[in-house]
C-alpha cells in the first residue's frame, strides 16, 4: 500500500514487513494531514491518497484513523455485523447444520406453545440463525489488561472479518515506550 500527499517529499510505501513511522513536526501541517484524512474517513473529499497496486482505495474501506486507545472498543457495529454474518455462514456449515435446523425447529415449536397459552391472538415470524444471533446479543471480550494487546486483537479482527487496512496511530508512542514493543 501506499500514501501520498502533495506537501510530503515522497510517497510512503507501507507495503513492507515492518511499521512505518511518520514524524511530523509542523503543527499546522499535522493538524490538516489528519484533519484530512479523517475527513476522507468520514465521505469527502480530500489530498492524502492510499493506493495499491496503483489503484485508489477509498479511505472509509480501507483506512482507518486511531487516535483513542486508551477508550477503543473491539465492539463496534461493521466488526460485530462481520462476525455474526460469519457464525451464520458456519451454522450453516455441514459441520452444524444438522444442530442448526433442530434447534430453530425447537425455537419455533417453543414459541407457538407460547402463543397458544396467550388470552390474545399472538403470532411469530419464521426463526433464522440470524434473528437467534441477533437475540443473543454478540459481543467480543473486552477485558484486556494491556491496552496495546487490544489494539493488536482489534487490528486481526479487522483484518479477518473485514479487509486489509491502513491503520494509521496518532501518537502512539506516547502510550507504549519501545522497550515493551
Amino acid at each position: 500500500m501506499i500514501l501520498a500527499h502533495p506537501q510530503l517529499e515522497s510517497v510512503l510505501d507501507l507495503s513492507g514487513e515492518k511499521v512505518q513511522t511518520m514524524v511530523i513536526e509542523n503543527q499546522d501541517f499535522f493538524r490538516g494531514f489528519l484533519q484530512d484524512i479523517q475527513s476522507q474517513i468520514d465521505g469527502f473529499s480530500g489530498k492524502t491518497v492510499i493506493s495499491e497496486k496503483n489503484k485508489i482505495l477509498d479511505w472509509p474501506k480501507y483506512g482507518e484513523l486511531m487516535d483513542r486507545f486508551l477508550s477503543l472498543s473491539l465492539n463496534r457495529k461493521p466488526l460485530l455485523t462481520k462476525i455474526s454474518s460469519a457464525m451464520e455462514t458456519q451454522a450453516m456449515s455441514e459441520a452444524f447444520y444438522g444442530r442448526s435446523v433442530q434447534l430453530l425447529s425447537q425455537v419455533e415449536q417453543y414459541l407457538d406453545d407460547l402463543t397458544f397459552a396467550m388470552d390474545c391472538d399472538v403470532t411469530c415470524g419464521q426463526c433464522t440463525i440470524a434473528g437467534l444471533l441477533k437475540a443473543a446479543g454478540i459481543t467480543l471480550r473486552e477485558d484486556y489488561a494491556d491496552p496495546m494487546e487490544q489494539l493488536l486483537d482489534y487490528m486481526e479482527l479487522v483484518r479477518c472479518y473485514e479487509r486489509e487496512k491502513l491503520f494509521v496511530f496518532v501518537n502512539l508512542r506516547s502510550f507504549r515506550s519501545e522497550e515493551h514493543t
